[in-house]
């Protein structure tokens, strides 16, 4: 929805081989079958909750018996409805405030109306990080090492 990254890898391996091997069980992620050539992910932020990151796996076989595996990543449901929330509401009660007669320049107001902002910029780099690691777990579970 909000954060959404696309990544295209692709591997030498047929596809039998690469759906089992991102099927490998981590501690960090969990990956599930949904058809032969459809799979899901799930990251668990570790640390608190929400920032759970889901990945919607597609494989396509080319010709030569690569494998094509086109990953989407994103927050789940949850901490995208989380953040709507939060950015709304306070854009909601700065706007009741301006209307009401708030001082425009005052800096509780002039806050309310940039933390939004503040706050979908760090949110970006917090999944930016996040994203990172579980592609290196998706890589790693490609080339059958084990994971970070």
């Amino acid at each position: 929805m909000i954060f959404v990254k696309k990544h295209n890898l692709v591997t030498d391996k047929p596809i039998e081989i690469v759906r089992n091997d991102l099927k490998s069980s981590t501690e960090k992620l969990i990956v599930t079958e949904l058809s032969e050539t459809k799979l899901y992910g799930y990251m668990k932020n570790t640390h608190g909750r929400g920032y759970n990151i889901v990945s919607d796996i597609n494989l396509k076989e080319k010709v030569d018996r690569k494998t094509i595996v086109e990953i989407k990543n994103e927050f789940d449901l949850l901490t995208n409805l989380f953040l709507i929330a939060i950015f709304v509401g306070l854009w909601g009660i700065a706007i009741y405030k301006l209307i009401n007669g708030a001082n425009n320049l005052s800096f509780e107001l002039i806050l309310m109306l940039t933390f939004p902002i503040i706050g979908a910029l760090i949110t970006k780099s917090s999944f930016g990080i996040y994203e990172k690691r579980l592609m290196k777990i998706y890589s790693s579970l490609l080339e059958n090492e084990k994971p970070n």
